[in-house]
């Protein structure tokens, strides 16, 4: 009994550890480094003394480390956030618990604590798989909950546990739908969290970089038919602001892009493409948009110069409906016109061939129509890997290089369009995407990041891309058919080559998205429609409920009639025959089953006292038809049902 019992303790031990070490990875983007390396310390001493059967620390010494460590998280409180804070003691408590376990009474407060971190990852994960890993992990715990209060001999009741399963996701599903859904009652903070996505500055090589990444960062629904490839720029950042090198986002535009500008009357006419985004989480406020948006959801502001942004950093996937018009977005102020003129010093020989193209071209659409002509007809190359540009980077490109990605085709036009006085700035964004036609929805991945240009004719903003120019493919096809074949190994390295793992990936996309549409994305407003609806119908369910249970009650009134009137067997024998059906069918016919069961009591002698006492409790029930001994023949068969089995292996090895 001390051998199982240790046996106990050390398999509760290590289901502890692991699911400890499940939580750390689960968190750990709300700890920094230096954080998870403590976590991962301490989980491996208490493994390691798991495997060499050595006690835990002592409780004095355990206090004492986790005072220090609580001490430098309250140090970090700033910097991490208050739920990043919450999570960081909640795992050092159930750490701490775990370090001093000496019995297994101690840790009623630790599978507890389990459970709560447990919850807390699913505010910090949406996606399907680790939604599965998470429930699994809770699944560890459970079980080791229940492990934790069994006796030690005790075997789980599958059949049990499955109905009480089939009776539990009836009520969680009612629940999900019909609970009325609150608000999150705090928001998860964007300090320590990487972001993805554009960034407010725009480099050569800052797009080259991301296109290398393959993760989504938003898929899309329309309402009506898949818009031409050529119309699918996806805006979501301006650059206006340009050093020489670098474009940056202007810091007074950026504040005002947060205040929600008026819908253009003229343009809300023709808003011919109405669709729903579902943004990926990048802890950025910046979101996307076709062409110019007219409406959109409320949780999502439209600025003056057309780009969408939320109120929050996006730290979860975010659904929203955008509705779009094919206008271009109008010129708002004097000042925006007169930013976007701006020159730094330098780069004399692209300020030249600007001076050149106005005197032949004065009209803007005229120039940029010129200048497009100029990248198709010169020798100008389409690449992942462009040489380093010197302290005049865009003479160095235009003149020199030639070679480029589509961040430097736009740098390098809008400082042409800027020098021949036309108003121009780079738009940050995504172009294209992967259409599912099965499933409905256009999936924008990250290698999909792209930047062109808009500049001013008449009054308005118009589009002009000239990687469209140099590299058609990239914007009519896709990025792979834009690029040699070297280069395309530097979008899908390694196992992304295999066809078989990458169909895999895509089926598990889409799996991941109507999570996202049907689960995720069940918010307020779509129960309050599922409760209009219910409402509407409920007439109806209620006239097939009561059908449908009428049925039931006929049917089983009728089963049990024909089972009352044909079954004549005793209960007794029948509660003998539903425990020890497979031993009875052993018996001899010339056997009555009393006698059978006394002769198994003199074969087998380590049964034989429980033998006897069925027998009589059996007896007494079934020829003096009493209820009491008929009450306790059914306890005594199952409350030794671990005997039962170890008796029929028994008779059927004879």
């Amino acid at each position: 009994m001390l051998t199982q019992q240790m046996q106990k303790q050390k398999q509760l031990l290590l289901s502890w550890a692991a699911i400890q070490f499940s939580l750390l990875l689960l968190l750990q983007q709300a700890f920094a480094g230096w954080v998870i390396a403590i976590f991962a310390l301490l989980l491996l001493y208490r493994l390691l003394s798991v495997f060499k059967a050595k006690a835990g620390i002592s409780l004095k010494l355990v206090n004492l480390l986790a005072g220090i460590i609580a001490i430098t998280f309250f140090l970090q409180l700033r910097q991490a956030g208050v739920l990043h804070f919450m999570l960081q003691i909640l795992l050092l408590a159930a750490t701490a618990r775990l370090l001093a376990l000496q019995h297994l009474y101690e840790a009623r407060q630790l599978v507890w604590v389990h459970y709560f971190l447990i919850a807390c990852c699913f505010i910090l994960h949406q996606d399907m798989l680790i939604a599965l890993f998470i429930l699994l992990v809770f699944a560890v715990n459970l079980y080791s909950h229940y492990r934790l209060f069994s006796p030690s001999v005790s075997r789980l009741n599958w059949l049990q546990t499955g109905r009480s399963i089939l009776i539990i996701l009836p009520l969680w599903l009612a629940i999900f739908l019909l609970f009325p859904r609150l608000p999150p009652f705090w928001q998860i903070p964007n300090t320590n969290i990487a972001s993805t996505g554009l960034s407010d500055t725009l480099d050569p090589g800052s797009i080259e970089q991301l296109v290398q990444d393959d993760s989504l960062a938003f898929r899309v629904e329309f309402d009506g038919a898949l818009p031409p490839r050529q119309q699918l720029y996806w805006r979501a950042r301006l650059y206006e602001d340009f050093d020489g090198r670098r474009w940056q986002v202007n810091a007074l535009r950026q504040n005002a892009s947060r205040q929600r500008a008026a819908n253009n009357a003229a343009a809300s006419k023709d808003s011919s493409l109405s669709y729903r985004i579902i943004a990926e989480a990048s802890q950025q406020t910046g979101l996307f948009s076709l062409a110019t948006p007219v409406t959109s959801s409320s949780n999502i502001f439209i600025s003056p110069s057309g780009l969408l942004s939320s109120s929050k950093p996006v730290s979860q996937r975010l659904s929203y409906q955008v509705s779009s018009s094919l206008t271009p977005v109008v010129l708002v102020s004097e000042q925006e016109q007169q930013l976007n003129l701006r020159v730094p010093p330098g780069n004399p020989q692209t300020q030249q061939f600007a001076y050149q193209l106005k005197q032949q071209y004065p009209q803007s659409h005229d120039l940029v129509q010129a200048l497009a002509e100029h990248f198709r007809q010169q020798p100008f190359y389409y690449s992942l890997t462009p040489p380093t540009l010197g302290s005049n980077s865009i003479d160095a490109f235009l003149f020199d290089s030639r070679t480029g990605f589509c961040s430097h085709y736009a740098s390098a036009s809008a400082i042409i369009l800027r020098h021949a006085g036309i108003a121009a700035r780079v738009v940050g964004g995504y172009q294209g995407g992967n259409w599912h036609p099965q499933q409905g929805y256009l999936a924008v991945r990250q290698r999909e990041a792209h930047a062109w240009v808009e500049y001013l004719h008449n009054g308005v903003w118009q589009p002009f891309d000239p990687t469209a120019a140099v590299a058609p493919e990239r914007i009519l096809d896709s990025l792979d058919s834009a690029l040699p074949e070297d280069q395309r190994a530097l979008l899908d390295p390694g196992w992304r080559q295999l066809v078989l793992l990458q169909n895999l990936r895509q089926q598990l996309m889409h799996l991941d998205y109507y999570w996202s549409v049907w689960v995720l994305g069940f918010n307020d407003n779509s129960q309050r429609q599922l409760w209009r609806t219910l409402y509407r119908h409920l007439p109806a369910m209620a006239y097939s409920a009561a059908v449908l249970f009428s049925i039931i009650i006929v049917v089983l009134l009728y089963l049990r009639l024909t089972q009352s009137g044909t079954d004549n067997t005793p209960q007794a024998t029948k509660l003998l025959y539903r425990y020890l059906g497979k031993a009875l069918a052993t018996k001899p016919l010339s056997l009555s089953v009393s006698a059978f069961l006394l002769q198994c009591a003199k074969r087998y002698p380590a049964h034989e006292a429980y033998l006897k006492q069925l027998t009589a409790l059996y007896e007494q029930a079934l020829y003096k038809e009493d209820i009491e001994a008929l009450n306790q023949l059914k306890q005594l068969l199952k409350c030794h049902k671990a005997e039962l089995g170890r008796l029929r292996r028994a008779i059927k090895n004879t």
